[in-house]
């Protein structure tokens, strides 16, 4: 029966980092669509955080990609070290898996 257990808390643990890289993916797409409607790293940077649901926002570690000119391609990336959250599956298994996620879209308006 211990087995057993076990091997559902791991099932439930996969499914909180599938989760949570879905999550880092929906974060960067939100920022570089920011980026490339206002031009501004910081608004992006705020839309990271705003839309990065379960994860810590503060965690994430954010690279920019400016662009020069309108149509040129801004891009993001993220990247965010998960840490096991099940007691049980955390004392057997001691990982931090980093995650990443990426994401580039065009420039709609010049740079201030």
């Amino acid at each position: 029966m211990p087995i057993v257990l076990l091997a559902l808390l791991l099932i439930v643990q996969v499914g909180i980092v599938v989760r949570d890289a879905l999550a880092l993916d929906q974060a960067a797409r939100e920022g570089v669509r920011a980026m490339a409607i206002t031009a501004s790293p910081d608004e992006a940077r705020a839309a990271v955080r705003g839309s990065a649901g379960p994860l810590d926002a503060d965690r994430i570690a954010t690279e920019i990609s400016s662009a020069a000119t309108r149509g040129d391609s801004v891009g993001i990336d993220l990247s965010y070290t998960e840490e096991l959250r099940i007691p049980v599956v955390s004392k057997i298994v001691a990982l931090h898996l980093p995650l990443e996620a990426k994401a580039t879209m065009r420039l709609e308006r010049d740079p201030p």
